[in-house]
């Protein structure tokens, strides 16, 4: 299937080759260390010394349940890659697209994301552009489903006043708003991929060509009719999908959700069992619960990977939920660990893999290559 008429294979080339560069990788890693340093000396200077900060009781099988944890998120995600890209990827080039994607993700601001070259990295891994764009497109609407399903659910379970600390009314009115805000955007959002993608492709289309072509979004009109026709040629590659193939991509996108958030839970129990018998008292519910707040507000950081919000948003989120209050030193083991399975390990594992990468892939697309190394 060709690129619809909108669709510029060559900007998505560009905006790939100004993301994944030496330059930028060593800046977000040296900003994320940078954090993670400033969480322990933020634990110093709340009056905790190095020696107590370094004696923190960890139970390692917990970190050892966290890490397989975080094994199965990816292998969700390869699940649901490969059954979008309708099993056109082999397991090698569905790993790399799922590492090197988290790698973009992990670059950039939150509310970005990594979106904006996935379809680059999934073209040069093997897939025509239509069905690149297809699928990084369901890949968003199942995401965004996940939360509008997850949070209404765990309202009704565990109450709409699990997801928000009751601690200075100031923080939590804040948070309240930046939450619901968070939610109503994902809600939105879901709501018109779903259309777009599926129940009305072409009123679309024609809308958002109609919308930009008003004088007031004529500095926008470029991009925002190629954001139509991409959303159309999309919908053409998606509706030709079986449900069963559906069904599968859904549940994948579940388990990796659900893995993502119990590898905090395992690593909170692996600093609080040395504490406590057997890590027994902690409302895995309510942590969860809290999680989907916390992530929901840091979709909409600014920063690459929430860098710095995910570190300060952590100990406030998870504040009266934990069977007893943890110190700043406990809490610097925490919030490293957390991060270091959730994004320092992209940034590693992603920046190793992409000169491998590139180099194994441009013989697959010359024209690509050149584009992205010239880049580099």
């Amino acid at each position: 299937m060709p690129p619809s008429p909108g669709f510029s294979p060559r900007s998505a080339q560009s905006r790939a080759a100004h993301l994944l560069t030496a330059r930028r990788l060593w800046g977000v890693a040296t900003l994320s260390v940078a954090t993670a340093v400033g969480v322990v000396l933020a634990g110093v200077l709340r009056g905790k010394s190095w020696e107590a900060m370094v004696s923190v009781h960890v139970a390692w099988e917990w970190v050892a349940v966290a890490v397989g944890l975080a094994v199965v998120r990816d292998v969700g995600y390869m699940v649901r890659l490969w059954v979008l890209a309708r099993g056109e990827l082999t397991p090698k080039r569905t790993a790399s697209s799922i590492l090197l994607w988290e790698l973009a993700s992990a670059l950039t601001p939150s509310v970005v994301g990594g979106s904006a070259v996935a379809t680059f990295l999934l073209h040069r891994n093997g897939l025509n552009w239509g069905r690149s764009l297809a699928t990084v497109m369901s890949t968003a609407l199942l995401d965004e489903l996940f939360f509008v399903v997850a949070i209404p659910t765990v309202a009704v379970v565990a109450g709409s006043h699990a997801f928000l600390p009751a601690a200075a009314p100031w923080v939590a009115g804040s948070l309240g708003a930046v939450f619901a805000g968070g939610v109503a955007f994902m809600a939105g959002l879901a709501a018109f991929l779903a259309t777009a993608l599926f129940a009305a492709p072409g009123w679309i289309y024609r809308r958002l060509h109609r919308l930009f072509q008003r004088p007031l979004l004529r500095r926008v009109a470029t991009p925002g009719q190629t954001l139509a026709a991409d959303l159309l040629q999309a919908s053409r590659d998606l509706r030709s999908m079986s449900w069963q193939g559906w069904a599968v991509a859904s549940l994948a996108t579940a388990v990796s959700w659900c893995a993502r958030f119990l590898t905090l839970n395992a690593l909170l129990l692996a600093v609080l069992a040395p504490t406590l018998d057997d890590g027994t008292g902690m409302d895995h519910l309510a942590v969860a619960a809290r999680q989907l707040a916390m992530w929901t507000v840091m979709l909409l950081s600014p920063t690459p990977g929430a860098t710095g919000l995910a570190e300060l948003a952590l100990p406030t989120f998870m504040e009266g939920v934990l069977p007893l209050a943890l110190g700043a030193g406990t809490w610097a083991a925490a919030v490293l660990l957390w991060r270091g399975l959730t994004y320092h390990i992209y940034l590693l594992v992603g920046g190793a893999l992409m000169p491998v990468w590139v180099a194994q892939t441009s013989s697959h697309n010359r024209a690509d290559s050149r584009t992205f190394e010239a880049h580099e």
